[in-house]
Protein backbone atom coordinates (compact mmCIF):
# COMPACT_ATOMS: atom_id res chain seq x y z
CA UNK A 1 0.00 0.00 0.00
CA UNK A 2 1.46 3.33 -1.06
CA UNK A 3 2.12 5.46 1.98
CA UNK A 4 1.46 8.92 0.67
CA UNK A 5 1.83 10.25 4.13
CA UNK A 6 4.31 12.96 3.95
CA UNK A 7 3.78 13.09 7.64
CA UNK A 8 0.83 13.31 9.90
CA UNK A 9 0.53 16.24 12.14
CA UNK A 10 -1.09 15.53 15.48
CA UNK A 11 -2.57 18.33 17.49
CA UNK A 12 -1.85 17.13 21.01
CA UNK A 13 -4.17 18.32 23.71
CA UNK A 14 -1.68 20.06 25.94
CA UNK A 15 -3.85 20.71 28.94
CA UNK A 16 -1.33 22.41 31.18
CA UNK A 17 -2.11 22.10 34.84
CA UNK A 18 -1.27 24.77 37.32
CA UNK A 19 -2.33 25.42 40.88
CA UNK A 20 -1.80 28.78 42.50
CA UNK A 21 -1.39 29.62 46.16
CA UNK A 22 -1.45 32.92 47.99
CA UNK A 23 -0.86 33.75 51.62
CA UNK A 24 2.06 35.80 52.88
CA UNK A 25 3.44 38.92 51.26
CA UNK A 26 6.32 37.13 49.55
CA UNK A 27 3.93 34.52 48.21
CA UNK A 28 1.61 37.24 46.96
CA UNK A 29 4.46 39.01 45.17
CA UNK A 30 5.55 35.75 43.66
CA UNK A 31 2.01 34.96 42.53
CA UNK A 32 1.70 38.38 40.88
CA UNK A 33 4.89 37.73 38.94
CA UNK A 34 3.61 34.32 37.85
CA UNK A 35 0.31 35.87 36.76
CA UNK A 36 2.18 38.62 34.92
CA UNK A 37 4.28 36.07 33.07
CA UNK A 38 1.19 34.15 31.92
CA UNK A 39 -0.49 37.37 30.82
CA UNK A 40 2.56 38.12 28.68
CA UNK A 41 2.37 34.65 27.16
CA UNK A 42 -1.28 35.29 26.28
CA UNK A 43 -0.20 38.54 24.60
CA UNK A 44 2.40 36.70 22.53
CA UNK A 45 5.36 38.03 24.53
CA UNK A 46 6.69 34.69 25.73
CA UNK A 47 10.40 35.66 25.81
CA UNK A 48 9.55 38.62 28.07
CA UNK A 49 7.45 36.32 30.25
CA UNK A 50 10.54 34.24 31.04
CA UNK A 51 12.11 37.29 32.74
CA UNK A 52 9.14 37.62 35.09
CA UNK A 53 8.96 33.94 35.93
CA UNK A 54 12.68 33.98 36.77
CA UNK A 55 12.04 36.89 39.14
CA UNK A 56 9.25 34.85 40.73
CA UNK A 57 11.58 31.92 41.32
CA UNK A 58 14.22 34.21 42.85
CA UNK A 59 11.69 35.14 45.54
CA UNK A 60 11.31 31.49 46.54
CA UNK A 61 13.35 28.81 44.81
CA UNK A 62 11.62 26.10 46.87
CA UNK A 63 8.16 26.69 45.38
CA UNK A 64 7.35 23.85 42.94
CA UNK A 65 4.40 25.80 41.50
CA UNK A 66 6.76 28.49 40.22
CA UNK A 67 9.03 25.90 38.61
CA UNK A 68 6.03 24.23 36.99
CA UNK A 69 4.94 27.63 35.66
CA UNK A 70 8.42 28.22 34.27
CA UNK A 71 8.27 24.85 32.53
CA UNK A 72 4.99 25.78 30.86
CA UNK A 73 6.35 29.12 29.65
CA UNK A 74 9.60 27.63 28.37
CA UNK A 75 7.64 24.91 26.59
CA UNK A 76 5.45 27.48 24.87
CA UNK A 77 8.61 29.30 23.79
CA UNK A 78 9.96 26.12 22.19
CA UNK A 79 12.66 25.54 24.82
CA UNK A 80 11.74 21.89 25.31
CA UNK A 81 14.76 20.65 27.26
CA UNK A 82 14.87 23.75 29.45
CA UNK A 83 11.19 23.14 30.18
CA UNK A 84 11.99 19.55 31.16
CA UNK A 85 14.64 20.86 33.57
CA UNK A 86 12.09 23.21 35.15
CA UNK A 87 9.61 20.35 35.59
CA UNK A 88 12.45 18.27 37.08
CA UNK A 89 12.88 20.94 39.75
CA UNK A 90 9.14 20.99 40.41
CA UNK A 91 8.90 17.24 41.04
CA UNK A 92 12.09 17.23 43.12
CA UNK A 93 10.49 19.77 45.42
CA UNK A 94 7.16 17.94 45.41
CA UNK A 95 7.37 14.27 44.35
CA UNK A 96 3.56 14.08 44.39
CA UNK A 97 3.11 17.00 41.99
CA UNK A 98 0.92 15.26 39.41
CA UNK A 99 0.49 18.34 37.27
CA UNK A 100 4.23 18.76 36.78
CA UNK A 101 4.57 15.09 35.80
CA UNK A 102 1.83 15.51 33.20
CA UNK A 103 3.39 18.66 31.80
CA UNK A 104 6.82 17.03 31.68
CA UNK A 105 5.26 14.12 29.80
CA UNK A 106 4.13 16.54 27.09
CA UNK A 107 7.66 17.91 26.82
CA UNK A 108 9.18 14.41 26.63
CA UNK A 109 6.67 13.60 23.88
CA UNK A 110 7.78 16.58 21.81
CA UNK A 111 11.41 15.61 22.38
CA UNK A 112 10.68 12.14 21.00
CA UNK A 113 11.36 10.48 24.37
CA UNK A 114 8.18 8.43 24.31
CA UNK A 115 9.06 5.92 27.04
CA UNK A 116 9.75 8.74 29.47
CA UNK A 117 6.54 10.43 28.39
CA UNK A 118 4.62 7.26 29.26
CA UNK A 119 6.36 6.97 32.63
CA UNK A 120 5.34 10.50 33.57
CA UNK A 121 1.72 9.83 32.63
CA UNK A 122 1.33 7.11 35.27
CA UNK A 123 0.77 9.54 38.19
CA UNK A 124 -1.78 11.43 36.09
CA UNK A 125 -3.60 8.22 35.17
CA UNK A 126 -3.91 7.33 38.85
CA UNK A 127 -5.22 10.74 39.86
CA UNK A 128 -7.24 11.61 36.74
CA UNK A 129 -8.44 8.19 35.64
CA UNK A 130 -11.67 9.68 34.27
CA UNK A 131 -9.94 12.32 32.14
CA UNK A 132 -9.86 11.65 28.41
CA UNK A 133 -6.89 13.94 27.76
CA UNK A 134 -4.58 11.71 29.81
CA UNK A 135 -5.53 8.64 27.75
CA UNK A 136 -5.16 10.70 24.58
CA UNK A 137 -1.63 11.68 25.62
CA UNK A 138 -0.86 8.04 26.46
CA UNK A 139 -2.07 6.90 23.05
CA UNK A 140 0.06 9.49 21.29
CA UNK A 141 3.19 8.34 23.12
CA UNK A 142 2.36 4.73 22.22
CA UNK A 143 1.99 5.73 18.57
CA UNK A 144 5.44 7.31 18.81
CA UNK A 145 6.73 3.91 19.94
CA UNK A 146 4.72 2.17 17.17
CA UNK A 147 2.76 0.31 19.84
CA UNK A 148 -0.33 0.53 17.69
CA UNK A 149 -2.55 -2.01 19.40
CA UNK A 150 -2.06 -0.51 22.85
CA UNK A 151 -2.50 2.96 21.34
CA UNK A 152 -5.90 1.87 20.03
CA UNK A 153 -6.87 0.82 23.54
CA UNK A 154 -5.82 4.19 24.94
CA UNK A 155 -7.66 6.17 22.26
CA UNK A 156 -10.77 4.01 22.67
CA UNK A 157 -10.66 4.63 26.42
CA UNK A 158 -10.38 8.36 25.74
CA UNK A 159 -13.32 8.16 23.32
CA UNK A 160 -15.46 6.35 25.89
CA UNK A 161 -14.85 9.23 28.30
CA UNK A 162 -15.34 11.95 25.69
CA UNK A 163 -17.37 10.54 22.77
CA UNK A 164 -17.83 13.92 21.08
CA UNK A 165 -14.13 14.75 20.81
CA UNK A 166 -13.10 14.88 17.15
CA UNK A 167 -9.41 15.00 18.02
CA UNK A 168 -9.57 11.61 19.70
CA UNK A 169 -11.21 9.96 16.69
CA UNK A 170 -8.70 11.61 14.35
CA UNK A 171 -5.82 10.10 16.28
CA UNK A 172 -7.53 6.71 16.44
CA UNK A 173 -8.04 6.90 12.67
CA UNK A 174 -4.35 7.66 12.24
CA UNK A 175 -3.39 4.37 13.90
CA UNK A 176 -5.48 2.42 11.40
CA UNK A 177 -3.90 4.50 8.63
CA UNK A 178 -0.43 3.50 9.82
CA UNK A 179 -1.58 -0.13 9.74
CA UNK A 180 -2.87 0.24 6.15
CA UNK A 181 -6.47 -0.29 7.28
CA UNK A 182 -7.68 2.49 5.02
CA UNK A 183 -11.39 1.67 5.13
CA UNK A 184 -11.55 1.78 8.93
CA UNK A 185 -9.35 4.87 9.02
CA UNK A 186 -11.66 6.62 6.56
CA UNK A 187 -14.75 5.74 8.61
CA UNK A 188 -13.20 7.08 11.81
CA UNK A 189 -11.88 10.28 10.27
CA UNK A 190 -15.27 10.96 8.68
CA UNK A 191 -16.79 10.52 12.13
CA UNK A 192 -14.31 13.07 13.46
CA UNK A 193 -15.29 15.53 10.73
CA UNK A 194 -18.97 14.96 11.48
CA UNK A 195 -18.25 15.86 15.11
CA UNK A 196 -16.22 18.93 14.16
CA UNK A 197 -16.13 20.11 10.57
CA UNK A 198 -13.26 22.46 11.46
CA UNK A 199 -10.88 19.80 12.79
CA UNK A 200 -7.98 20.57 10.45
CA UNK A 201 -6.02 17.44 11.33
CA UNK A 202 -8.98 15.27 10.37
CA UNK A 203 -9.13 16.85 6.90
CA UNK A 204 -5.38 16.38 6.53
CA UNK A 205 -5.64 12.71 7.46
CA UNK A 206 -8.58 12.23 5.10
CA UNK A 207 -6.41 13.66 2.31
CA UNK A 208 -3.71 11.09 3.08
CA UNK A 209 -6.20 8.22 3.10
CA UNK A 210 -7.69 9.37 -0.21
CA UNK A 211 -4.20 9.67 -1.71
CA UNK A 212 -3.47 6.06 -0.83
CA UNK A 213 -6.81 5.14 -2.38
CA UNK A 214 -5.66 6.89 -5.59
CA UNK A 215 -8.58 9.36 -5.27
CA UNK A 216 -6.30 12.31 -5.95
CA UNK A 217 -8.89 14.98 -6.76
CA UNK A 218 -10.79 14.17 -3.56
CA UNK A 219 -7.48 14.16 -1.68
CA UNK A 220 -6.65 17.59 -3.05
CA UNK A 221 -10.03 18.95 -1.95
CA UNK A 222 -9.48 17.58 1.57
CA UNK A 223 -5.95 18.99 1.69
CA UNK A 224 -7.27 22.38 0.58
CA UNK A 225 -9.84 22.25 3.37
CA UNK A 226 -7.16 21.44 5.96
CA UNK A 227 -5.00 24.35 4.80
CA UNK A 228 -7.97 26.73 4.77
CA UNK A 229 -8.30 25.98 8.49
CA UNK A 230 -4.56 26.28 9.22
CA UNK A 231 -2.78 28.14 6.43
CA UNK A 232 0.74 27.95 7.77
CA UNK A 233 0.86 24.36 9.01
CA UNK A 234 3.99 22.97 7.29
CA UNK A 235 2.84 19.35 7.41
CA UNK A 236 -0.38 20.20 5.59
CA UNK A 237 1.51 22.13 2.91
CA UNK A 238 3.95 19.26 2.57
CA UNK A 239 1.16 16.74 2.10
CA UNK A 240 -0.62 18.89 -0.48
CA UNK A 241 2.67 19.34 -2.31
CA UNK A 242 2.98 15.57 -2.56
CA UNK A 243 -0.56 15.32 -3.95
CA UNK A 244 0.20 18.01 -6.54
CA UNK A 245 3.29 16.00 -7.53
CA UNK A 246 1.23 12.85 -8.10
CA UNK A 247 -1.35 14.81 -10.10
CA UNK A 248 1.45 16.29 -12.21
CA UNK A 249 1.03 19.93 -11.22
CA UNK A 250 4.72 20.43 -10.53
CA UNK A 251 4.63 24.21 -10.17
CA UNK A 252 2.07 24.08 -7.35
CA UNK A 253 3.92 21.15 -5.79
CA UNK A 254 7.15 23.14 -5.76
CA UNK A 255 5.41 26.13 -4.19
CA UNK A 256 3.82 24.08 -1.38
CA UNK A 257 6.97 22.12 -0.59
CA UNK A 258 9.19 25.20 -0.54
CA UNK A 259 6.74 27.02 1.73
CA UNK A 260 6.63 24.00 4.02
CA UNK A 261 10.41 23.77 4.33
CA UNK A 262 10.67 27.53 4.96
CA UNK A 263 8.42 27.08 8.01
CA UNK A 264 9.99 23.87 9.32
CA UNK A 265 13.23 22.66 7.78
CA UNK A 266 13.49 19.70 10.17
CA UNK A 267 10.72 17.61 8.61
CA UNK A 268 12.36 14.71 6.70
CA UNK A 269 9.22 14.06 4.67
CA UNK A 270 9.46 17.36 2.85
CA UNK A 271 12.97 16.45 1.62
CA UNK A 272 11.65 13.10 0.46
CA UNK A 273 8.82 14.80 -1.39
CA UNK A 274 11.15 17.32 -3.00
CA UNK A 275 13.15 14.31 -4.15
CA UNK A 276 10.04 12.66 -5.59
CA UNK A 277 9.14 15.90 -7.37
CA UNK A 278 12.62 16.14 -8.90
CA UNK A 279 12.44 12.47 -9.91
CA UNK A 280 9.11 13.02 -11.67
CA UNK A 281 10.62 16.03 -13.49
CA UNK A 282 13.66 14.03 -14.58
CA UNK A 283 16.06 16.06 -12.45
CA UNK A 284 18.01 13.06 -11.22
CA UNK A 285 20.90 14.81 -9.44
CA UNK A 286 18.47 16.95 -7.44
CA UNK A 287 16.31 13.91 -6.70
CA UNK A 288 19.31 12.00 -5.35
CA UNK A 289 20.39 14.96 -3.21
CA UNK A 290 16.97 15.45 -1.64
CA UNK A 291 16.26 11.76 -1.05
CA UNK A 292 19.65 11.23 0.60
CA UNK A 293 19.02 14.31 2.77
CA UNK A 294 15.70 12.79 3.80
CA UNK A 295 17.32 9.49 4.80
CA UNK A 296 20.06 11.30 6.71
CA UNK A 297 17.32 12.84 8.83
CA UNK A 298 15.32 9.62 9.26
CA UNK A 299 16.88 6.29 8.24
CA UNK A 300 13.59 4.40 8.12
CA UNK A 301 11.66 7.13 6.31
CA UNK A 302 8.76 5.50 4.44
CA UNK A 303 9.37 5.03 0.72
CA UNK A 304 12.59 7.07 0.61
CA UNK A 305 14.63 3.95 -0.18
CA UNK A 306 12.04 2.84 -2.72
CA UNK A 307 12.22 6.15 -4.58
CA UNK A 308 16.02 6.01 -4.59
CA UNK A 309 15.68 2.55 -6.12
CA UNK A 310 13.40 4.00 -8.80
CA UNK A 311 15.91 6.76 -9.44
CA UNK A 312 18.82 4.37 -10.01
CA UNK A 313 16.62 2.11 -12.13
CA UNK A 314 15.89 5.07 -14.42
CA UNK A 315 19.65 5.63 -14.62
CA UNK A 316 20.16 1.96 -15.61
CA UNK A 317 22.09 1.24 -12.41
CA UNK A 318 20.32 -2.01 -11.57
CA UNK A 319 22.65 -3.18 -8.80
CA UNK A 320 22.24 0.07 -6.88
CA UNK A 321 18.51 0.12 -7.57
CA UNK A 322 18.13 -3.40 -6.18
CA UNK A 323 20.09 -2.45 -3.06
CA UNK A 324 17.59 0.30 -2.26
CA UNK A 325 14.58 -1.81 -3.23
CA UNK A 326 15.88 -4.39 -0.76
CA UNK A 327 16.18 -1.76 1.99
CA UNK A 328 12.60 -0.72 1.25
CA UNK A 329 11.43 -4.34 1.40
CA UNK A 330 13.22 -4.86 4.73
CA UNK A 331 11.09 -2.02 6.13
CA UNK A 332 8.00 -4.00 5.13
CA UNK A 333 7.08 -1.78 2.20
CA UNK A 334 5.05 -3.55 -0.46
CA UNK A 335 6.46 -1.23 -3.13
CA UNK A 336 10.00 -2.39 -2.42
CA UNK A 337 8.97 -6.03 -2.28
CA UNK A 338 7.19 -5.78 -5.64
CA UNK A 339 10.16 -4.01 -7.23
CA UNK A 340 12.51 -6.74 -5.97
CA UNK A 341 10.36 -9.46 -7.53
CA UNK A 342 10.26 -7.66 -10.89
CA UNK A 343 13.72 -6.14 -11.31
CA UNK A 344 16.02 -8.06 -8.99
CA UNK A 345 15.44 -11.76 -9.66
Amino acid sequence: MLKSSSSLFFLVSISFMLVFVSCASKEERQQKLINKSFNLVAEGQTPKAIKYIDEAIELDEKNPVAWNAKGIILYKNGNIYEAIHAYDEAVKLNPDYTRAYYNRSNAFYDAGEYYRALDDLEPALKKYEDSSFVYLAKGLAQVGLKQYETAKLSFNEAASLDPDNAEIFTNLASVYYFQDSLEISEQLVEKAIALNNEEANAWNLLALVQTDQKALEEALNSANRAISLNKFQPYFLNNRGYIHTLIGDFEKAQSDLRQSISIDERNPYVYRNLGVLALKKGEFSEAERQLEAALNKKKDLPLANFYLGELYLKQNNQSKACRYFNLSAELGEAEGQNALSIYCK
